[in-house]
């Protein structure tokens, strides 16, 4: 199963065309919506062994404040799941952003905003894929918690994975210095679906 899910470089560039796009998508959804400009840099496309998301994430996130980790789930011929990042400073920075921020804020309406964005996030991005690879998928509810330390993720968090696709990207908010990370999990039935359809659009060029 290993090798079968190994992308070669024409595969990863095709990949990386359809992110691109989806990103782009992503984009103009934040602006529609919370008329707040954005931008998300160009998507990086990582495989990788679930056994090392941890440490994964342990070398790209600074840990030295809290985190907040807002995770959706996906069904169907693209499953998995979509995970939006944020460290705790950014989080109240786009809150204010947003007008949204007082002195009086409590973690449960920081964590509302967060999902929100994930929200949007998540699903522009995902019903672009599936449109372009013609697929279906449904959504469930977006569920958000705070950690201090990678060992705070439950062994839950990679126990449906044996592969995972990494698609990354740095959401940054002009205005300030906000920052958060996009990541697309994806369980190895969904990698072989997507080598699948990848392999039929490079063979209709």
């Amino acid at each position: 199963m290993s090798n079968e899910i190994i992308f070669d470089e024409d595969e990863k560039d095709c990949l990386q065309e359809l992110m691109n796009i989806a990103y782009g998508s992503a984009t103009a959804a934040i602006a529609d919506i919370i008329d707040a400009f954005a931008t998300l840099s160009i998507p990086t496309i990582e495989i990788i062994d679930a056994s090392n998301l941890k440490s994964y994430l342990a070398s790209n996130l600074d840990m030295t404040t809290p985190h907040l980790i807002a995770t959706q789930l996906l069904n169907g011929e693209l499953s998995g799941e979509n995970i939006f990042i944020i460290d705790s400073n950014s989080a109240i920075s786009m809150a204010q952003e947003f007008d949204l921020a007082d002195e009086d804020m409590e973690e449960e309406e920081l964590h509302d905003i967060v999902l929100e964005i994930t929200n949007i996030l998540s699903s522009s991005i995902t019903s672009s894929l599936i449109s372009e690879m013609k697929a279906h998928a449904t959504f469930s509810p977006p569920s958000i918690k705070t950690i201090n330390s990678i060992d705070d993720l439950n062994e839950e968090f990679i126990s449906d994975y044996t592969k995972v696709i990494i698609i990354s990207t740095q959401l940054t908010f002009e205005a300030q210095n906000i920052n958060g990370t996009l990541m697309m999990l994806t369980t190895d039935k969904s990698i072989l679906y997507i080598k699948n359809v990848i392999n039929s659009m490079l063979e209709d060029f």
